[in-house]
């Protein structure tokens, strides 16, 4: 777990050190935040709690907030670069996205149902899928906080840090719903929809990562074939044609003679 994280951040600190990189970064993390702020809009309209009520209206404003702050930065980041904000690049995609792609439960890019499947679903799901959904981003913006830094782009990581705190407060929000509802009795509706997130992110996740790794398996496939078979029978079929009688081309002139 150490040695993946050490990986993780070395990643994310190699991508701070590229200025093309991490302008589409931004941009696409602002793409992100925008998707599940309007998300959650639409989920408030369907919520009869005033409670979730409340939190769902200041959880989609800090989501759309982000959009912001990270279009801001970005549109900083273009400037110093003398480029123009908002500029797409296929070899990017949506790299960054905090879902893991889509499930079969048609979430956004943040891990958000969307809102015919919470009416399908109903309030407990839903919540269970934020709470999960922030749990990721808090940890994701946290690795991006220390790498930005780590990078020298202290104005990226100040803005990460800021809007860490609002995820914190987003986990801690649904975290207290969710065990609110267990101490209602409805701690089995509420562990069955933690494992049906849960399934979906692991499948999805499992499905993403072949999708990703296709390449590199093939890669990696023709390498062993290479050195496991087609090497060694390369170098053996040098060895006997070098030692076995045959014909061979004359030292003394340019005809072939034979050595039978």
């Amino acid at each position: 777990m150490v040695l993946l994280r050490w990986f993780e951040q070395r990643r994310y600190r190699k991508l701070w050190s590229d200025a093309h990189r991490s302008l589409l970064t931004l941009e696409s993390f602002a793409e992100t935040e925008e998707d599940g702020g309007r998300d959650l809009v639409a989920a408030s309209r369907r919520i009869t709690d005033p409670v979730i009520l409340g939190h769902l209206l200041r959880h989609a404003d800090d989501e759309l907030r982000h959009a912001r702050l990270f279009r801001e930065r970005a549109a900083e980041m273009a400037q110093e670069q003398g480029r123009r904000a908002g500029v797409k690049s296929e070899e990017l995609g949506r790299a960054y996205d905090l879902s893991g792609k889509r499930s079969h439960w048609e979430v956004d890019a943040h891990g958000f149902f969307s809102a015919g499947i919470l009416d399908e679903l109903g309030e407990v799901p839903y919540i269970a899928m934020l709470h999960l959904a922030e749990k990721r981003a808090a940890k994701v913006f946290t690795c991006h906080v220390r790498a930005a830094r780590s990078a020298g782009d202290r104005r990226t990581s100040e803005v990460f840090a800021s809007i860490l705190r609002d995820e914190h407060y987003h986990v801690a929000w649904t975290g207290k719903v969710l065990e609110g509802w267990r101490g209602q009795g409805r701690g089995a509706e509420v562990d069955r929809a933690r494992r049906q997130v849960r399934r979906g992110r692991f499948m999805e996740s499992w499905r993403s990562l072949g999708l990703r790794s296709t390449g590199s398996l093939s890669h990696l496939f023709l390498a062993v074939a290479f050195w496991t078979f087609l090497a060694p029978f390369g170098l053996f079929a040098r060895r006997m044609r070098q030692t076995t009688p045959g014909w061979r081309k004359s030292n003394a002139g340019s005809g072939l003679h034979s050595q039978y």
